[in-house]
């Protein structure tokens, strides 16, 4: 996710039609909006953060996704990628968990399991 996508998703999540809402729900002016829009500028942290509330995604997530995508300096992008990496298979083990319980079959993830291995070798 870059940052455009994430102002995509803010604006879908919270039923937003026009730049000039988004701006007025950030508090900033509709030219940064346009900024953002256009990649012209980078996110702060403090609009990454407001921009992941309203998109209803992880804030570390957020974080990690918009930094990796403009980074330029290929160790620190490698960096950012694993960091999304680790929040994307917390996310996909926590749902895992949710749709076993959900599934009824909650035991046999657990029995699965054991203090050596963790939610994710389990399969």
């Amino acid at each position: 996710m870059d940052q455009i996508q994430l102002i995509v998703a803010a604006k879908q999540r919270q039923g937003l039609t026009s730049d000039y809402s988004l701006a007025q729900r950030l508090g900033v002016t509709p030219s940064r909006v346009s900024a953002l829009v256009h990649g012209k500028k980078p996110a702060d942290e403090a609009e990454i953060s407001m921009l992941a509330e309203m998109a209803n995604v992880d804030l570390r997530a957020a974080l990690a996704a918009v930094h990796q995508a403009r980074e330029k300096n290929p160790a620190k992008r490698a960096y950012w990628e694993r960091i999304s990496m680790q929040f994307a298979l917390g996310t996909v083990a926590a749902a895992t968990v949710v749709a076993e319980k959900i599934s009824g079959n909650f035991e046999s993830l657990i029995s699965r399991c054991t203090p050596r291995r963790s939610l994710l070798s389990a399969w």
